[in-house]
């Protein structure tokens, strides 16, 4: 299957900070994750693909065309939320729209109303009015008003509630049944259930790339369950990197992520979770 975007050896040297060698490519009928902490690189990297820093070296292809070279025709084709729900904070929705439609040669005016009625947004409201989840869906509809074919979300639900945040997740995994989807974020929740493949990337790196379920499969035996008690806490606290906590009974189960099986403790082996995956690549584990 011929990926509709390639990305190769994208470097971009900053004062402190480097892109070094990014590449990876993304299939059709996909969502793909682009994991990091904050400052790992992420947002850089969508702008270096978008070209709105320049790379030193390196190529994008999107649908088989050179980006840098084909970018007006390739941008008729993707849609961007990029700067999450800061975006135009003073102005009115429909001032946003005009600078929109210019940018796009082929804005589909029905389509950008299908959406608005879709997420029930009022145009004449000013963007600083709108809840946050309802700024996000009304950036999605103006990437989606010229039947955008790639959608490229830079941290989609920072600053949304849990519940805004389900609904914009729900809603995200809904528009990639007929358009590729590729997602930067440090919430690992985001992109847990909806992503088909996951890119993670550390210092400017991209470190690894594979399905969730095969990188959980290769931190298996490095995440535990303890049962403790209160007196232990503070020493599990010093010994692991803890990924969750909780009460029963009077007893306390702590899940962490080890170098070895915690022998002194009362240890069971778990299954992992992307979110166990991200705290053994970029938080690291606890060596005594």
């Amino acid at each position: 299957m011929e990926a509709v975007l390639s990305v190769q050896s994208i470097n971009k040297h900053y004062p402190g900070f480097a892109l070094e060698n990014v590449s990876f490519s993304l299939a059709p009928n996909r969502i793909m994750g682009l994991i990091g902490k904050n400052g790992a690189g992420k947002s850089t990297t969508l702008k270096a693909i978008l070209n709105m820093v320049s790379p030193e070296s390196g190529s994008v292809t999107m649908f088989q065309k050179n980006f840098y070279q084909h970018e007006k025709e390739c941008k008729q084709r993707i849609g961007v939320v990029f700067g999450g729900i800061d975006f135009y904070p003073l102005k009115k929705l429909s001032a946003i729209t005009a600078v929109t439609r210019k940018f796009y040669t082929n804005w589909d005016q029905a389509q950008y109303q299908k959406y608005i009625k879709r997420f029930a947004l009022n145009e004449s409201k000013k963007f600083k009015e709108l809840s946050n989840g309802m700024k996000v869906k009304y950036l999605l509809a103006l990437a989606l008003s010229h039947h955008a074919e790639l959608l490229i979300l830079d941290e989609p639900t920072a600053g949304l509630d849990p519940k805004e945040r389900i609904r914009i997740r729900n809603l995200i995994s809904d528009l990639s049944e007929d358009r590729i989807v590729l997602i930067a974020t440090h919430v690992v929740s985001d992109i847990e259930f909806i992503s088909k493949e996951i890119l993670l990337m550390k210092n400017g790196r991209l470190v690894d790339q594979d399905s969730p379920e095969n990188l959980q499969k290769r931190i298996y035996g490095h995440v535990y369950e303890l049962c403790i008690s209160q007196d232990e806490l503070a020493e599990v606290k010093k010994e692991y990197e803890i990924s969750n906590l909780f009460r029963r009974d009077g007893e306390i189960i702590v899940r962490v992520i080890a170098d070895k099986c915690p022998v002194k403790y009362d240890a069971v082996k778990v299954s992992p979770t992307l979110e166990d995956v991200y705290l053994y690549e970029f938080e690291g584990v606890k060596r005594r």
